[in-house]
């Protein structure tokens, strides 16, 4: 293995750039991981853009990942050696009161491959054994990345209290949004609503949902089609101010809302109609290596298929892509991979 490999390095100056660093060495409990595609998540964007204290330089970002068990730090790993996987990011301490109760996701002392640690962007990644899933062959690296993220729908909607949703909303036609409608759909929701500003995230959204709308008419659509009720559930996987007003205001009486979205810190929202209408307001983050598990076994079954327009760039072009997403042009792709195992 060689001493140095490539990267994709976030910067103190808060610039990306492909760099040679020194390849990473993995613990006794860790296996090394040969990446074989990366996605950029929103996640990563904002958290350059704003210069967030969740992805503080340096740094090598990536958290959805997928790729080959190169090498083993003990005897614990080798056995993998040679088997494709894809990687839960989340690495909770395993002894705190959430993670002790089965709430992992939330634990307040918890790591993040690509976040708090080294991650994806680069040939290498050393992660710890309990975050590796092993995929089979059939399953193409550009939709094994989405697991991560398919992940985060799967955990929010088992946070739901009425297991079967007839009308639903969903704010926001990016990869959480249109993941989000696609799990609804399989839990048999039966008319699906998106609200999404961009007109490409519409198109995409329009194979999945029965109306996709801009947001001056989510509300409109949603009284329309539920004569006057409004939505049972909704989704805001934006996290604006206007999105969580949206989301109550299209609830029906005893209805939820899911935010997973947290594009703004606050938020004012009609308070007396959800006291008065009895309805329900419940944030949701992340998810349990059980429902990462999940996640992975609806995209090896087909079951889910991610629906989302996406682009694999080497990991050469990877600073220029970048500063492209920052800039917002995309050409014509809703989601960028990272391959850096082809160059």
């Amino acid at each position: 293995m060689s001493e140095t490999m490539q990267a994709l390095l976030y910067l103190p100056s808060y610039d990306l750039e492909v760099r040679e660093v020194p390849s990473p060495r993995p613990a006794a409990d860790e296996v090394l991981v040969r990446v074989e595609a990366a996605g950029i998540c929103g996640s990563d964007l904002h958290g350059v853009a704003s210069r967030s204290p969740r992805r503080a330089p340096p740094l090598i970002m990536g958290h959805e990942l997928c790729g080959e068990v190169a090498g083993a730090g003990g005897p614990a790993g080798e056995h993998l050696i040679g088997t494709r996987v894809a990687v839960n990011p989340q690495i909770p301490c395993g002894d705190c009161v959430s993670c002790r109760s089965g709430r992992e996701n939330v634990c307040a002392h918890r790591e993040l491959i690509g976040g708090t640690r080294p991650g994806g962007f680069a040939e290498l990644a050393s992660v710890p054994l309990r975050c590796v899933h092993p995929l089979s062959d059939r399953l193409a690296a550009d939709v094994a990345v989405f697991c991560e993220p398919l992940a985060t729908c799967v955990h929010a909607l088992r946070l739901v209290p009425d297991g079967l949703v007839e009308t639903a909303v969903v704010l926001g036609g990016g990869t959480i949004g249109v993941l989000a409608a696609q799990v609804l759909r399989l839990a048999g929701t039966r008319t699906i609503v998106v609200s999404e500003l961009d007109e490409r995230r519409r198109r995409s959204a329009a194979t999945i949902a029965d109306a996709v709308v801009g947001p001056d008419d989510v509300y409109e659509t949603t009284m329309e089609l539920t004569n006057g009720v409004g939505a049972g559930l909704t989704v805001d996987a934006v996290g604006s101010d206007g999105t969580r007003r949206d989301s109550v205001r299209a609830l029906a009486a005893g209805g939820t809302t899911l935010w997973l979205g947290m594009h703004e810190q606050d938020t004012t929202i009609p308070a007396f109609e959800l006291v008065v209408r009895e309805q329900r307001v419940q944030g949701s983050f992340a998810y349990t290596n059980p429902e990462f598990g999940r996640a992975l076994a609806l995209l090896e079954s087909g079951l889910i298929d991610p629906g989302v327009a996406r682009q694999a760039f080497p990991l050469a072009e990877s600073g220029e892509v970048f500063r492209r997403l920052l800039e917002g042009s995309s050409d014509g792709f809703l989601k960028a991979i990272l391959s850096p195992a082809h160059g």
